[in-house]
């Protein structure tokens, strides 16, 4: 078939760009992160049970979310595209290890990748986005209509997976994860609201910033650790705290992203430069720029090089550096307090570096 067709609290909340900018200039010659040796097989291994899970189910509309996943081209043949970094599922995979639980976190791992392919669909037609990995979105390819379904259909399938794999754990920890996967998306949806809105908005502050973030970002991201933790069987307090480190990662995380948009290579990240600028997107940049006075009339009518140049003389890109260093150092420091085997700490201390040192 064709498928072508008519898109938490609990931590710092900022600083001046001053003070992003000092940390920034300590942090600059720090040695680049690397994935865990344990990533690429988790990646496979989830991938799998996506293709398992989602083989039960029959239709359209879930050629549509195989378009999505990057398992089919657009005409419907099979297909092996880029499918996305997978973090959020292997930071649950790698925090359900720490905790001795070997693989009882594989099938939450997969629902959790689905909801974020949920939220992706939707994203790419809010944000008007036309390309995602270098192919058409899945609006731009079957119109909006259609993309929405499909990614309603994946939010439905991520909490059917995510209740079947919560079935097998005693009451009290089927209960806390049904708590933690909902709650997540509906903070999700929350940060998510608040940058839409916040594009109407001439200025905001970072720690409006900060806010949106902690909803749209950091929320699943916090849930992938405190999941996998749980699936592991690790105790609540460890629960609670890994939710909130994975909350400050999520900041670091969307920094670099929001860095991306500006400064990134379209053939790493998969994604056209410069279209949160001229949507009018509050990212962290335009924000820290903001705060140090500079006024955001007349950016769609500059051009890229001017805008990146004026960012530039007001030294945001150290800034924002900064602000991603301080958070996953945040996430670090919550990540120590935790019982956690050495070799599930190494893991993720290797993750959260990657968030800050990657390119796409």
């Amino acid at each position: 078939m064709s498928i072508a067709g008519p898109k938490q609290d609990g931590g710092s909340d900022g600083a001046s760009v001053a003070g992003y900018a000092a940390v920034a200039q300590a942090d600059r010659l720090a040695p680049a992160g690397s994935l865990p040796a344990t990533y690429e097989t988790d990646r496979e291994r989830v991938s799998a049970c996506l293709r398992r899970f989602l083989g039960g189910f029959e239709g359209d509309v879930y050629a549509l979310c195989a378009y999505h996943l990057g398992w089919t081209d657009a005409e419907g043949r099979p297909a092996n595209h880029a499918s996305g970094k997978m973090l959020r599922p292997t930071l649950c995979l790698s925090a359900c290890r720490g905790f001795g639980g070997g693989d009882a976190a594989l099938e939450t791992a997969a629902a959790i990748e689905l909801l974020h392919a949920f939220s992706l669909v939707h994203d790419d037609i809010e944000d008007g986005d036309e390309e995602r990995h270098g192919r058409p979105t899945l609006w731009k390819l079957t119109g909006v209509p259609l993309a929405l379904n499909a990614g309603d259909c994946l939010f439905a399938l991520a909490n059917r997976a995510l209740v079947e794999a919560a079935a097998v754990l005693d009451d009290r920890r089927s209960f806390a994860a049904l708590r933690l996967f909902s709650g997540a998306y509906l903070r999700m949806i929350e940060g998510q609201h608040l940058d839409i809105a916040f594009e109407r908005r001439p200025m905001i502050t970072t720690a409006d910033y900060v806010r949106m973030v902690r909803g749209k970002t950091g929320a699943l991201l916090g849930a992938s650790l405190a999941l996998g933790a749980l699936c592991g069987g690790a105790a609540e307090t460890d629960v609670q705290q890994l939710n909130t480190a994975g909350v400050e990662l999520g900041l670091a995380f969307q920094a670099v992203d929001d860095m991306l948009a500006i400064w990134g290579d379209p053939a790493q990240t998969g994604k056209a430069v410069g279209n949160d600028l001229a949507r009018g997107k509050k990212s962290l940049p335009i924000t820290l720029a903001i705060e140090h006075g500079w006024a955001p009339d007349g950016v769609a009518s500059r051009s890229l090089d001017e805008f990146r140049a004026r960012l530039a003389t007001l030294r945001v890109p150290e800034a924002a550096h900064a602000f991603a260093v301080e958070h996953v150092a945040a996430a670090r420091r919550l990540l120590d307090g935790v019982q956690i085997s050495a070799s599930g700490r190494r893991e993720l201390s290797e993750i959260f570096a990657f968030v800050v040192s990657r390119t796409r």
